[in-house]
């Protein structure tokens, strides 16, 4: 069970959380959640198309590979101080058992401010799941509850394992021009949502990549593998967080594991077609694939083609979900709560795995 959207209301610390109050609050608030700002939203809107074709098994590299199965366009929400952000995961058209163990992915942007028009995420908690900020473009600060600070730049990769708890401030002092990323939350298998909090950041030029014999098949690898080229990232939760960029009429086949039967694409640029069904997708455009099968071939239309392609080995674990906490059970929900208006959801310092990246 999950409250939807993604934020948790101002308890108080005089208020008395039962369930019957959580429930009623799930049932008459609509606010959202884009890395911790407290939002209200209005629905622009999502075209959805389910597709007919077939799943096909085959092996890695071989036969059909993965089909496509679903097929819509993300959904825009307005948020907080006006911000728009599309959200391809975490909202009506997917279940979570459908995208376990990813819980959320949202763009925000491309967008230009002006100096200081974007506020930024605010102070908010985190338990239970894996954050990950990859900034496009643009620039922001962070901060955390236990004193870390630092700055994402363009091309930076921010992957936050919030585990026991975590209260945390991003995305400030933009100093204005375009603003382009996207945010990612990964659910944590029970047996690991109470581990320590920790950091790891991935500089524009740390991160690995991938570029085919004639360079028109680039490929940004925040986690998994592309062609002999590992992420540095090797998170607990088996999966890949893969950029391709391609040049127009470009083709490529691209392996996943079998055990990751979860596959999802979001197209944020240009054009193309996926699977040997050529099925076509553009801007906003999401694609969940078939479980069976291993590859996932796709090619460029005339414009060129760029996506983020997510991978994983799903958890099969229940998801009670409020907020910014995700848990398995509604009574750990209520704990989370309590903890966060006590003052005792940060039980650990978060550890800087990465501490020489910072600026």
């Amino acid at each position: 069970q999950r409250t939807h959207p993604h934020h948790c209301p101002p308890y108080t610390v005089s208020e008395t959380i039962t369930q019957e109050k959580l429930e009623r609050r799930a049932r008459t608030l609509r606010i959202i959640f884009f890395i911790g700002v407290l939002l209200l939203y209005t629905c622009q809107g999502s075209e959805e198309e389910t597709c007919s074709m077939s799943s096909g098994e085959s092996k890695s590299g071989g036969g059909e590979g993965r089909t496509v199965v679903k097929k819509f366009k993300a959904v825009t929400r307005k948020e907080g101080a006006g911000f728009t952000i599309h959200r391809p995961i975490g909202d009506t058209q997917m279940s979570t058992a459908m995208t376990d163990p990813f819980l959320m992915l949202d763009e925000l942007g491309p967008i230009t401010y002006g100096k200081g028009e974007f506020e930024g995420a605010p102070w908010h908690p985190h338990r239970g799941i894996d954050t990950v900020m990859y900034l496009k473009e643009g620039q922001g600060d962070h901060q955390d509850s236990t004193g870390n600070k630092g700055t994402l730049y363009a091309g930076d990769c921010q992957w936050m394992t919030a585990g026991s708890g975590i209260i945390h401030d991003e995305g400030r002092n933009h100093p204005g021009g375009k603003l382009h990323g996207f945010q990612m939350w990964i659910n944590l298998p029970k047996k690991h949502k109470w581990t320590d909090p920790a950091y790891r950041t991935i500089r524009s030029n740390e991160k690995p990549h991938y570029t085919n014999k004639d360079g028109s098949v680039q490929a940004n690898i925040i986690a998994g593998t592309v062609g002999d080229v590992k992420a540095k990232i090797q998170p607990v939760v088996p999966i890949q967080y893969i950029e391709f960029m391609l040049e127009p009429n470009a083709a490529y086949t691209h392996n996943i594991p079998k055990e990751m039967e979860t596959c999802i694409v979001y197209v944020y640029e240009g054009d193309g077609t996926f699977s040997s069904k050529e099925v076509k997708a553009e801007r906003r455009s999401t694609l969940l694939f078939s479980k069976d099968g291993g590859a996932v071939s796709f090619a460029a239309g005339e414009k060129g083609l760029k996506f983020l392609l997510l991978a994983g080995k799903k958890l099969k674990e229940p998801v009670a979900w409020h907020g910014p906490f995700v848990m398995n059970t509604q009574e750990e929900i209520m704990d989370c709560i309590r903890d966060y208006q006590n003052g005792k959801l940060v039980r650990a310092k978060p550890k800087e795995l990465l501490a020489k990246s910072w600026k």
